[in-house]
């Protein structure tokens, strides 16, 4: 039977299912215990390709979000100040 292009494709890629595994019936030893253990297997493989960032790192990365944060909030406070003024102004006119 020819494999359809998906099939091929997919067949390259760990953890994918084919159209014709997914076609084929289930065996009767596959319960939700067996799928969940493979899944915390799958599960402490990926966490060990982690790399998780240092303290200096993470600090280093929080204050670039806070200095954006602040940098947004004071020009959209600009903005809506502005605005605000100019409204204001025209509905007092």
């Amino acid at each position: 039977m020819a494999r359809s292009l998906k099939d091929r494709l997919l067949e390259r890629l760990p953890g994918t299912r084919t159209t014709m595994e997914e076609a084929r019936p289930k065996a009767d030893g596959e319960g939700i215990a067996r799928k969940v253990s493979a899944f915390l297997q799958e599960f402490k493989t990926e966490m060990k390709k982690v790399t998780w960032p240092g303290r200096k790192e993470t600090a280093s990365s929080t204050a670039v979000v806070i200095v954006t944060v602040l940098i947004i909030v004071l020009f959209l406070g600009l903005i809506d100040y502005a605005l605000g003024r100019i409204v204001y102004s025209i509905l007092n006119f």
